[in-house]
């Protein structure tokens, strides 16, 4: 049973207020909302990773020379369905900072010169789609914010007909209060559509980040094992209709 609660992280759709007022990480209040910059990205014909990753470090260059950093993710594929509509995604970034930092590092990215030159060579190298949604963290656990490497799962949901947000909002207080610390799931945020994420599959995106595939599989272990898939089912009857989860292997590129 103590794996159930930890199952329905996953699941569970709601406003989203942290257990952690106060708490800073990577320059981001976790007890409110912060943006999440998402980057769906493939190369160009013809083009190298090396080249793009060369062109990201020095994006993050430049971020700490004008004062903007980004915690930043890059994703790639481990266990993952393409989306229905056929659009190649090789690779996902993710830019976490306050909605304060977000916007001044658009407004020196459009208008200082090494910022547009930065934009112009990244236009040449990668196709990638640009959306900035609202992200809260409901927790973290500190090991977690300090590893360079995890994996993390991302699952769409969208809120069944006739359930209000009061009501998946109370089972969502419930789940996360019991919580226990032996979860394999070391963090929970979950994003809202903002913007530039049109036709998204769903109107919610929960993240859930493991320390490394052994917890994904201690998760995957209680999905099969201790009825964790009865409990989702349940839930998708009941409150949501979720895609289902992909999972990425991650790299922090940047840490403020």
């Amino acid at each position: 049973m103590k794996y159930l609660t930890s199952l329905l992280l996953g699941l569970l759709i709601g406003v989203v207020h942290a257990d952690h007022h106060g708490n800073k990480v990577a320059g981001m209040d976790l007890s409110k909302g912060n943006a999440l910059q998402m980057q769906l990205c493939s190369l160009k014909p013809g083009k190298k990773m090396s080249d793009y990753e060369a062109n990201f470090d020095d994006y993050i260059a430049w971020s700490k020379k004008h004062g903007v950093e980004t915690f930043a993710m890059r994703l790639t594929p481990m266990f993952v369905t393409p989306p229905d509509n056929g659009t190649s995604i090789e690779w996902i970034e993710i830019l976490a900072s306050p909605f304060s930092v977000s916007g001044e590092a658009w407004d020196k990215w459009l208008t200082t010169e090494d910022g547009q030159k930065l934009n112009a060579r990244w236009q040449t190298l990668a196709d990638c789609r640009v959306s900035v949604n609202p992200v809260f963290t409901l927790f973290a656990d500190p090991a977690i914010t300090a590893q360079d490497t995890r994996v993390m799962t991302l699952n769409w949901c969208t809120r069944n007909p006739g359930v209000s947000s009061d009501q998946v909002q109370a089972r969502h207080r419930s789940v996360l209060a019991a919580r226990t610390s032996d979860s394999p799931i070391s963090s929970w945020s979950i994003s809202y559509n903002g913007l530039g994420r049109r036709n998204a599959p769903g109107d919610y995106l929960h993240m859930l980040s493991f320390a490394d595939n052994a917890a994904l599989m201690r998760y995957m272990d209680g999905y099969a094992n201790n009825e964790g898939w009865r409990r989702r089912q349940d839930y998708e009857t009941s409150y949501a209709s979720c895609t289902g989860q992909n999972a990425y292997f991650v790299n922090v590129l940047n840490r403020p």
